[in-house]
């Protein structure tokens, strides 16, 4: 599975498509007072202003190559600063992730991550880190307290659960996509605090378009999915 196309909706909404735009210099392909839409790698990355002015905020994560991680850390944090956990600013994940992260706060509350997939992202031939070498969303999270309904949803489109683990409802995280692909849609309980954050999972309207299918919420956003912009 892969992930074509993420849509947001934020509140903070001027300032933070200025900090996608001119801080980590992302490509802007269309912009108005109520959307903007940016290309990363593969995908679409879609902020909508969110009309009610709710405080909506999220998790989601960029693929970057393994090998030009210290790069990609150091390009960053000149142009923002990185989060931190227990004084670290980065993670090394074993297991089945097999990942290095390091995470930073947009200025709409998105904890956002740049994430280098040692075994599924492949190697750049380029030795110099620029936007262009983000290649594209790597997760999102969709915070629920229906996960049980939301896996089977996505599992329909045929979206497995990573290494066929069983669903947890109500303790850990879900993450819905094959290992080799390096791109999910992670189910959270609400309320489970996010990695390099204070912040706890909350819903939030979300729509996720994926190579075979989408995902959406917006039902539980009747106001917000009668405005909906297709992009």
């Amino acid at each position: 599975m892969h992930i074509t196309q993420i849509q947001l909706w934020i509140s903070n909404f001027q300032q933070t498509v200025r900090f996608y735009r001119d801080t980590l210099d992302f490509k802007l392909l269309s912009a108005d007072t109520r959307t903007a839409s940016f290309r990363i790698g593969g995908s679409l990355f879609t902020l909508h202003h969110d009309p009610q002015q709710q405080f909506h905020y999220y998790h989601f994560a960029f693929n970057i190559p393994p090998n030009l991680f210290r790069e990609a850390k150091a390009w960053v944090a000149e142009r923002t600063k990185l989060l931190t956990e227990e004084g670290i600013d980065e993670a090394d994940f074993g297991g089945i992730t097999q990942a290095n992260s390091f995470y930073i706060e947009d200025p709409a509350g998105n904890i956002v991550e740049f994430i280098a997939r040692r075994e599924t992202t492949p190697e750049s031939p380029v030795l110099i880190f620029t936007r262009e070498q983000v290649l594209g969303i790597s997760e999102i999270g969709l915070a629920t307290d229906e996960t049980g309904e939301y896996a089977q949803r996505i599992q329909d489109l045929g979206i497995p659960v990573r290494g066929n683990e069983e669903v947890s409802l109500t303790q850990y995280l879900n993450f819905m996509g094959e290992y080799e692909d390096g791109s999910f849609i992670i189910l959270s309980p609400l309320g489970r605090r996010w990695y390099f954050s204070s912040k706890l999972a909350i819903s939030a309207p979300l729509v996720v378009h994926t190579d075979r299918g989408v995902v959406s919420n917006l039902s539980d956003y009747p106001a917000l999915e009668k405005r909906r912009e297709h992009v």
